[in-house]
């Protein structure tokens, strides 16, 4: 009997441990299999962005549901006044089967449909003014740069499912130069525990949805989605500086995210694509919309540098079925009067590139100048030379501009001549061909120049994609003009001259017949101040009112006139709606 119990005593500390090695088996086990769910999970959210549109429409309910909204972002989403599900009045639903009954005359001649369909659309526009103002200003507290736009994608995510509109692929935008592009410029990346900071490097912030039949024709809508580095220091509106509480108010109309601004409009541009989006979404009955063909739209990242355009083109927005025929889109413009729209043939906007330039030299003593060789001297010798290269390198008769725009040398003490100089800037042309010649004869004077003082230009590079120059249509033009004329204050266009400012929508119109248009914002008077309205008073219903508008696009005091929102519905919905027409009845470029 002793016998007996002393060998169980021997064999239990064996076992015990031969148990404990399988449970740890187990567990490992356990946890690989959830690893490679997880891992085909992402696959799938991946694979939405490269395959055709039948398949990534499958995999967007899922894909979204990847991104799960916090307890806060649903309290502000509450804030919101949404519109009613569904909130097309019939005036509205009668007016678009009208129209794409109607086959007789020119369906776009603004004569014969501004009674009818502008006024019902301008009137279901105006009504969403109250849920576009709390959307945009959501938007502009949580400025992104690019890239880094995942919170701007789940509230936009978030606006759509409000919509009623579940199927939406997202993902796109992936930065495939994520080395190159700085995550943390501009401020810090706050990262939580359901996104790496890999996963955060890569991008792929931006989202399509498809309106329609799913098949052709096909437009195109776009809106930029990407912030600034910038401070904010945009007065209050009188809405909200009047308030008691000054500064509880200042917090929910000012960007939280410090250094990081919307000072270009982005924040506007999304905002009325959601509303284009909500109305042309509503135009349904019996569950068939009352429009034949598809409208793509697409909130795309990366805008500000990061040619985020180019990187969905990559990825197959402009060929998956059905591929678009047209391509709009449309910037807010503070020089222009709020409410008036702007437009041109040919080139609207300006190719673009940046470029470092690193000046080596020998560095020592200040009191010793005849011992080194000054970079810095050496750098503000390029600085001027450069002036010669529009001046005397350029045809008189094309444009360009060269800019430096940082110079940074030195590390703080003030009695020594630095070893190295940075220099950086943009060159801007109205051709891709003049662009690249502005860069041959910056790199040709910058070396030269530093060999005449003694130093070496070690490093010159430019952007991984270099900006083209935003092509308005020629033979789009007609009709795009016709359109924004509806929709303009004072029912005309007005004809600009291009600019030297770049867009990477650019890069779409390479690919696509497209029309960009200028949104009037600057306020209705010499003060830049927006004009009461009928129906809505200055202090109740514009962000502008006593606040200027019309300060220069990325201006830290850079303010939207508020006002110009149910606009860019209107020329969304008009443009969307009288293309497919257009398109339906044989119109080809």
């Amino acid at each position: 009997m002793n016998s007996s119990r002393r060998n169980v005593q021997r064999l239990r500390g064996p076992t015990m441990m031969m148990l404990v090695l399988f449970g740890l088996v187990l567990t490992l086990f356990a946890s690989a299999t959830a690893s490679s769910k997880t891992s085909e999970s992402s696959t799938s959210t991946s694979e939405c962005r490269t395959n055709n549109k039948e398949e990534c429409t499958s995999s967007s309910s899922s894909s979204s549901s990847n991104v799960q909204p916090s307890d806060w972002l649903e309290d502000e989403m509450e804030q919101i006044p949404w519109p009613p599900s569904s909130s097309s009045s019939d005036a509205l639903l009668n007016a678009v089967q009208s129209f794409f009954e109607n086959t007789n005359g020119n369906p776009n001649d603004p004569s014969s449909n501004q009674d009818d369909l502008q006024s019902v659309i301008h009137q279901q526009s105006t009504s969403l003014h109250p849920t576009l103002v709390s959307i945009r200003r959501l938007l502009h507290r949580y400025p992104e740069l690019m890239f880094q736009e995942r919170l701007t994608s789940q509230i936009v995510q978030r606006v759509l499912k409000e919509m009623g509109i579940e199927e939406f692929s997202v993902g796109w935008g992936k930065n495939i130069y994520s080395k190159y592009y700085d995550r943390n410029e501009g401020g810090d990346v706050e990262l939580t525990n359901d996104i790496t900071t890999e996963e955060y490097d890569g991008g792929g912030f931006g989202i399509v949805v498809d309106i329609g039949s799913g098949e052709t024709p096909c437009v195109l809508l776009r809106a930029d989605m990407d912030a600034l580095p910038i401070v904010e220091r945009t007065p209050l509106p009188p809405d909200l500086a009047e308030e008691q509480q000054r500064q509880q108010r200042a917090h929910q109309f000012h960007s939280h995210h410090h250094g990081k601004m919307h000072a270009c409009g982005h924040d506007a541009h999304m905002t009325m694509l959601l509303g284009a989006t909500h109305i042309l979404h509503s135009l349904q009955q019996n569950n068939k919309y009352l429009f034949p063909g598809t409208i793509r739209i697409i909130f795309q990242p990366a805008e500000e540098g990061g040619a985020g355009a180019k990187r969905m083109s990559e990825e197959g927005v402009l060929v998956q079925h059905p591929k678009p025929s047209y391509a709009f889109a449309m910037h807010v413009w503070p020089t222009l009067p709020s409410g008036t729209i702007g437009f041109r043939s040919g080139p609207m906007l300006g190719a673009a590139d940046m470029f470092t330039l690193t000046i080596e030299g020998v560095g020592g003593h200040a009191a010793f100048p005849h011992l080194v060789s000054d970079p810095i001297v050496a750098s503000s010798a390029i600085i001027l030379n450069l002036q010669t290269l529009v001046s005397r390198g350029m045809n008189p008769l094309e444009s360009g501009v060269v800019s430096v725009t940082q110079v940074e040398a030195g590390d703080g003490a003030f009695n020594v001549i630095p070893a190295k100089a940075v220099m950086r800037g943009t060159i801007r042309a109205l051709s891709d061909q003049s662009l690249l010649e502005l860069r041959e004869g910056l790199v040709s004077i910058a070396t030269h120049t530093a060999l005449a003082h003694g130093c070496k230009l070690s490093l010159s590079s430019f952007s991984k994609d270099h900006y083209p120059v935003t092509m308005n249509n020629d033979m789009l033009f007609p009709f795009a003009s016709k359109v924004a004329g509806l929709v303009s204050e004072g029912g005309e266009v007005t004809n600009v001259d291009p600019t030297m400012g770049a867009e990477d929508f650019a890069f779409l119109a390479q690919g696509v017949p497209s029309a960009f248009f200028f949104l009037g914002q600057g306020g209705n008077n010499e003060e830049g101040i927006a004009k009461e309205d009928e129906g809505c008073t200055v202090d109740s219903c514009k962000s502008g009112g006593r606040v200027p508008t019309n300060l220069g696009l990325h201006h830290p005091e850079f303010n939207l006139d508020e006002s110009v929102l149910g606009r860019g519905v209107e020329l969304f919905v008009n443009l969307a709606l009288r293309a497919l027409k257009d398109l339906n009845e044989g119109s080809t470029l």
